[in-house]
């Protein structure tokens, strides 16, 4: 019974290839635990989507890799003390507008299909995401953050 008290919708990767992965977050309808995600409660259902949104865009995807312990070339696995620590957007703080926007855009997305992180410079539903969220935070086009993580050597596997 403790461990369930630990169960979230919200959940973030805590063990992935890089190279092969697609999404390092994402939510589910109903609380849950799991051996490669690292479950996370926030207060509600629009602040767990606007979170994921956050965390599967170019900046969030920076934050996360940034926080990340590689293990053996591509395979990470970050410590979960760290998801404490690491910088992401707080939905509380937003305009009720914003919440809604990043909801919608959360839902608009809910099913498309990403591609691995080393072919997101190309993937429609990152791009989709990325200038949805650029609209609706105000931040400025993330296509060349998008381009420069593509091509990071532990994302592309390839030297620069």
């Amino acid at each position: 019974m403790h461990l369930w008290q630990q169960a979230g919708r919200l959940l973030i990767a805590a063990r992935y290839w890089v190279n092969t992965s697609r999404v390092l977050a994402m939510r589910s309808d109903r609380n849950v635990l799991g051996r490669m995600w690292w479950p996370v409660r926030v207060e509600d259902a629009g602040q767990e989507k606007a979170l994921t949104v956050w965390l599967n865009s170019s900046v969030g995807l920076l934050s996360l890799l940034g926080i990340r312990n590689t293990t053996r070339g591509g395979w990470v696995q970050p410590k979960k003390a760290d998801l404490t620590e690491f910088p992401v957007l707080d939905p509380r703080a937003l305009a009720p507008e914003q919440r809604t926007a990043l909801t919608q855009l959360f839902d608009a997305l809910a099913e498309a299909e990403f591609e691995r992180l080393p072919a997101m410079v190309n993937c429609p539903a990152r791009r989709a995401l990325d200038d949805g969220l650029s609209e609706i935070l105000g931040l400025p086009n993330l296509a060349e953050l998008r381009r420069l993580l593509a091509s990071e050597p532990v994302v592309s596997n390839r030297r620069l």
